[in-house]
């Protein structure tokens, strides 16, 4: 068994105007994939799942209509604050796949799925910010929300910087926040001492699995960012390498959920450009592996009562 990978091309933007290389992360990722499925100890192969993209009416489910209207018209800054014509639509596919990924992922509870993609809780009911452009987080739950209403959603947001427009987005929906229970990181944690931070997220993580769990969500959210990493490039993390791995041990070890998880941010730059020397690739490539080493134990941990 092995992690399901949610792509398709048009998630994917190359070259975007922004410090972020989140636009054009997708395609990297799954080239990367790609290439370890025939060199590497990953079983599944060459194939990725498909994805069914949204359609922009879905989007009005947590934005305001004139945001999202004047984004595809090109009169709205998107998140990385340019007019890019390729972004809009883009995330009709990026937040489909994380859709998709959560879909599969409910029917296949012991197994988490992945939707490589990045970007999404910066954006706020009214804008997007942060090189977010929509919060494809919010959207997929209340997606599925309005779909069967009694469902109950976790996100765990293990990027290392606030979500802010995730809160917003519950603030202004109170129905979505009585369905969602939604940590942050970035809301405690800052890098400024990296090791102090390290040792107090550990333990932050540890009681947001516990609440978690006992919330007995559906379907939880992780977003796996890689710039908690110490070496990050925007401003600098607090976890290492190995203990970013023990980050996704945890979660996939301790969720009694079925689970999806993102790529999030991540900002360190290869040495020649390449997917083989990309620090962030790698980053998420780990956790693609503890993904796919978690399962056997997963099956195990849902079998245990609520």
């Amino acid at each position: 068994m092995s992690t399901p990978i949610f792509y398709n091309p048009k998630q994917n933007v190359v070259g975007v105007s922004s410090y972020s290389p989140s636009a054009g992360k997708p395609a990297r990722f799954a080239e990367l994939m790609q290439h370890y499925a025939h060199h590497d100890y990953r079983p599944h192969g060459p194939g990725l799942h498909g994805v069914t993209p949204i359609t922009r009416e879905e989007m009005y489910l947590v934005h305001s209509r004139s945001y999202i209207d004047g984004l595809f018209a090109l009169t709205e800054r998107n998140g990385f604050n340019n007019y890019d014509p390729r972004i809009p639509n883009s995330c009709l596919w990026t937040v489909g796949s994380l859709l998709s990924a959560a879909r599969w992922a409910m029917e296949n509870p012991h197994t988490p799925s992945c939707s490589p993609v990045s970007g999404f809780h910066h954006a706020s009911f009214q804008e997007g910010s942060g090189f977010c452009s929509v919060n494809g987080l919010m959207i997929v739950a209340a997606k599925l929300l309005s779909e069967n209403p009694g469902l109950r959603i976790g996100v765990i947001d293990a990027d290392a910087h606030y979500a802010d427009g995730t809160i917003d987005i519950l603030q202004h929906f109170p129905s979505l926040d009585k369905q969602v229970l939604h940590f942050t990181a970035g809301q405690y944690f800052h890098g400024d001492n990296p090791r102090e931070d390290a040792l107090e997220f550990q333990a932050w993580l540890r009681s947001a699995i516990a609440e978690t769990n006992a919330f007995q969500p559906d379907l939880v959210l992780y977003q796996a960012g890689a710039d908690s990493h110490i070496d990050d490039d925007l401003n600098g993390g607090y976890l290492t390498t190995k203990q970013m791995q023990q980050r996704d041990r945890a979660v996939f070890r301790g969720v009694k959920a079925p689970l999806v998880f993102d790529l999030a941010g991540g900002y360190q730059k290869p040495t020649d450009g390449t997917i083989f020397t990309d620090p962030v690739l790698q980053l998420h490539r780990t956790t693609l592996r503890e993904s796919d080493t978690s399962i056997a134990h997963r099956i195990e941990l849902l079998k245990e009562p609520k």
